[in-house]
């Protein structure tokens, strides 16, 4: 009898024109959706998760090094507090690429008349700036020069204010244009127009004519704009002092425990600060994952679903099979064996199911970014907006131990499902069964 069980359950799962074929199919159907939704979706979550984290390596600066104050000084535990020291301590690390001096900001940003505020990063352009290095892979206009009087923006915000390689941009520092604002509101509205029009004149605003030399592709560069070291120092008043020091690591993926390692051994002032590309990004980076996890349990509502299919299935089949359960079980057919038959039955229908899923999720991968165009064609609405997602296309990535947990866990709940109605069949007294047979 130790092939008996799945010969019988295989016998039972033979078509027939009867209602137990159809909801032995309707079962296979609700498994083979949960696992192909399943797959889909958790595919193109951690394709998102790990291409959004690529992409912020790719632009980010893999960890900030900064004073807590704006002004440098000594903390009195002789560690220096100039950066240009302690830029050459970090630069001295074999952990770090390079360390970049950075003065950052928000500037607003005018062209014919266009008007709109961008966060800068100031930066010197040498020969051993890794984050330059990196950030030249995604021009998609123009060179990355930051000598002279030059500004580099990403090609949307390009877009915003009509401006293209070549125009010069008037820039204005924010500070001093919100300084304007606050002046210019002080200024008494029932003054005569000649003593208010020299009051006006006596406010001033920090503006530097800049030439737009490139545009980054907004897609893979993130927001941000970039400007000489000088001009940052001279929009910020900062004077010759910097905003901090950026590091370009070499496993910019363990960077947290890197910079740890940094701090620990000195490098790095007690006067002074750091932060990870990870903790600049925590809440995002927590988020993607938090909804990759809701996501999981929402979707496996649908194996639930499928599960209670082959539960209602495997009651009817032992129903209908009353009598051969009878007479099995007056043969010497153990209670367990019973079982096996249909909780074998049931395992058929939930690989089948799992095998059809899997086939039809990695179908729909294939062609994810044909139908994103078909439904925003269709509806008029992008269902993976870049502004909002960071990415140009859908991004897929499966990993083997997603499927291993989506394909057990459909098993799983389709043979646990069917093991409730078995052990009550295997339970039947052979004399009764064939006395209501008959």
């Amino acid at each position: 009898m130790s092939s008996a069980p799945l010969f019988l359950a295989l016998r039972y799962l033979r078509p027939t024109r009867s209602f137990i074929s159809v909801i032995t199919v309707i079962s296979m159907l609700g498994v083979m959706l949960g696992v192909g939704v399943l797959v889909f979706v958790m595919s193109v979550f951690t394709g998102w998760q790990r291409e959004f984290r690529q992409m912020l390596i790719g632009f980010e600066p893999h960890a900030m090094v900064q004073p807590f104050s704006s002004h440098e000084s000594d903390s009195g535990d002789n560690k220096p507090a100039d950066w240009r020291e302690v830029r050459k301590i970090l630069a001295a690390r074999p952990e770090v690429v390079s360390a970049v001096p950075v003065a950052e900001g928000v500037v607003v940003v005018e062209n014919e008349g266009n008007l709109q505020g961008v966060s800068v990063i100031g930066m010197a352009d040498e020969p051993d700036n890794a984050l330059l290095q990196k950030l030249t892979k995604h021009l998609k206009e123009g060179k990355f020069d930051l000598k002279g009087d030059t500004i580099i923006i990403t090609d949307k915000f390009a877009r915003e204010i009509g401006a293209k390689v070549g125009d010069t941009l008037v820039v204005h520092a924010a500070d001093s244009v919100n300084q304007f604002i606050q002046q210019v509101r002080e200024i008494p509205e029932d003054e005569e127009e000649k003593k208010r029009s020299e009051a006006l004149d006596n406010v001033t605003v920090l503006s530097k004519d800049l030439t737009l030399v490139a545009t980054l592709r907004a897609d893979t560069a993130g927001p941000r704009g970039y400007v000489p070291l000088h001009v940052a120092q001279e929009f910020f008043n900062l004077e010759s002092n910097v905003s901090g020091i950026e590091l370009e690591l070499k496993e910019p993926d363990d960077a947290e425990r890197v910079m740890d390692t940094i701090y620990r051994s000195g490098a790095i002032p007690d006067s002074w600060g750091w932060r990870t590309w990870e903790q600049e990004h925590g809440m995002m980076l927590e988020s993607v994952e938090n909804q990759r996890t809701m996501m999981w349990f929402i979707l496996l509502f649908i194996m639930l679903v499928a599960a209670i299919c082959v539960m209602n299935t495997t009651i009817t089949v032992t129903v209908k099979k009353r009598r051969e359960i009878g007479i099995l079980t007056a043969l010497g057919t153990r209670a367990w064996q019973i079982i096996a038959i249909f909780v074998s039955q049931a395992g058929i229908v939930a690989l089948v199911g799992v095998v059809a899923g899997l086939c039809g999720g990695f179908f729909f991968l294939g062609i994810r970014n044909w139908l994103r165009d078909q439904i925003a064609a269709l509806t008029g609405r992008d269902i993976f907006p870049q502004d909002i997602y960071f990415l140009s296309s859908i991004p897929a990535h499966t990993n083997v131990s997603d499927l291993l947990t989506i394909c057990a866990t459909a098993v799983a709940l389709c043979l646990m499902a069917a093991l409730v109605p078995s052990w009550f069949a295997a339970r039947v007294d052979p004399a009764v069964a064939l006395r209501d047979a008959g």
